[in-house]
């Protein structure tokens, strides 16, 4: 409905802020132009004092020859007005001007209020809706029987031009209004158009052309940085969406390797096999590529865990010196069936503590020892070494192995990335362990930095804030 657009909230609401401002503005001047107009008239009436003195001499008690002074003093009237003089008594001697069919009544509190204070200046209604403004002067101050003056203007005049000007008003503000409004109807459309184009973009994009991306405007607007915030958006879901499919495309392949095996040999069993020892030897492989898959799912089971928050971290203080020594130790005994030399370097010069999940520490750092010590030939040498930078923490874990390509370097943290797949495999790996160890580094609010050459070794350094993550572990997994 278009009463639900924002187009026409904005439209109602131009509208609204214009009916308040021309209101406003509307009510002032209507307010205004009365008093100005009454200045004017109390002004030209007030200029009437400057020639009483010379009619106060030529006018006498009450005697007729007296208004001929006061006819050619009513010159100075305003049109439509009028000029009498009276006594004390409220008796009207003479009477001139245009507005003789429009004069009020004498007041006696009028003529008392001008006998003190020597004049008075007051609106005088003459019949229903109509006044006239009237100014009462004394002409013989001091003098209880003297007489008086009065001057007054029609006020019909003003009054039905505020009327006119009041019915102007209303014309003109319903009409700039009505004007105004569709005007902000136009603008609010033209301003919503690139809004429009984006949403019929975005409801053109669906899982399948998450490649697609909404035009990019000429300008630096909301609606640009809008687009550029969506395009965004739209490349991070395509990744997700890739790392989804390859995931998917991956774990469907590792399974598949130990099922096929399984298949083969039980079925060479139930065909072939006739002796215990033949049955045994069945049933043992079966075991270990039964010990595979359960490795691959209780490995894809930690990162999706780890990567929703739902294993969060067990912050605590711990001694990462005395970690390491562990590790040292265990390295060791790995390490002697192959005569690799495995040395510790704890470059510092008393024991680092620092906060963490102890038990995941472990995994990252027995994780990289383990893969140092299986990718290094015999009789090679696997080195860890314990650093502070600042207020973090470096452990390094390197070795004499065979290295890394360059171009495998970006690939290696990803899930079941492998290098040699064949040689993996033998080894019993699920290229699951570098993507875990990148995760809780991450949960740590860490970094892996990794240099490596072909036939020469591998070195990975992890750093480690020494306070532990600042934020909630739920926050610090991944999320991809």
């Amino acid at each position: 409905m278009i009463s639900g657009t924002i187009r026409f909230r904005l439209a109602c609401w131009y509208a609204l802020a214009l009916l308040l401002v021309l209101g406003i503005g509307g009510m002032v001047c209507y307010r205004q132009i009365p008093r100005i107009l009454q200045n004017h008239v109390d002004q030209g009436l007030r200029a009437m004092e400057a020639g009483i003195g010379e009619l106060s001499g030529r006018v006498g008690a009450g005697a007729p020859a007296d208004c001929s002074a006061l006819a050619e003093f009513s010159g100075r009237t305003p049109p439509g007005g009028y000029l009498r003089l009276v006594d004390a008594g409220g008796n009207v001697l003479c009477l001139v001007g245009n507005g003789a069919g429009r004069v009020p009544p004498v007041a006696g509190q009028s003529l008392t209020a001008a006998q003190r204070g020597g004049s008075v200046l007051e609106t005088v209604p003459v019949a229903e809706g109509k006044s006239v403004r009237q100014l009462t002067l004394t002409l013989q101050p001091g003098r209880d029987n003297g007489l008086f003056l009065q001057v007054g203007s029609d006020m019909c005049q003003l009054q039905q031009a505020l009327h006119d000007l009041r019915s102007l008003l209303i014309s003109v503000f319903l009409g700039t209004l009505l004007v105004l409004a569709l005007a902000g109807w136009f603008l609010a459309g033209r301003a919503l158009a690139p809004v429009r184009c984006v949403t019929r973009a975005m409801a053109r994009i669906d899982g399948d052309n998450l490649s697609q991306r909404l035009p990019a405007g000429a300008g630096r607007d909301e609606v640009a940085r809008m687009v550029d915030g969506f395009n965004a958006m739209l490349t991070r879901l395509e990744e997700a969406f890739r790392r989804v499919k390859q995931f998917s495309g991956d774990a469907s392949h590792e399974l598949r390797t130990p099922l096929t095996i399984l298949k083969g040999e039980t079925e060479v069993g139930l065909r072939w096999a006739k002796q215990p020892d033949e049955f045994r030897k069945i049933l043992e492989s079966s075991m270990e590529e039964i010990d595979r898959m359960s490795r691959i799912i209780d490995d894809l089971l930690l990162l999706a865990k780890s990567e929703s928050g739902q294993k969060p971290l067990a912050i605590k203080e711990l001694s990462l010196s005395d970690l390491l020594q562990e590790l040292y130790l265990q390295g060791r005994t790995l390490a002697e069936a192959k005569g690799i030399e495995v040395l510790l370097h704890p470059n510092v010069t008393e024991e680092i503590r620092i906060r963490g999940d102890e038990l995941r520490l472990r995994q990252v750092f027995l994780n990289l020892i383990t893969n140092a010590i299986k990718y290094t030939p015999d009789h090679g040498r696997v080195e860890i070494s314990l650093d502070v930078a600042g207020d973090e923490v470096v452990v390094t874990v390197s070795d004499t192995g065979v290295g890394i390509a360059p171009e495998h370097l970006p690939h290696i943290f990803e899930r079941f990335y492998r290098i040699d797949s064949a040689r993996n495999r033998q080894d019993g790996g699920t290229g699951l362990g570098l993507a875990i160890v990148q995760s809780f580094v991450k949960a740590h609010q860490g970094r892996i930095e990794v240099n490596s050459l072909p036939g020469q070794g591998s070195s990975f350094a992890i750093f480690l804030p020494m306070a532990g993550p600042q934020t909630p572990p739920s926050e610090d997994f991944p999320s991809r």
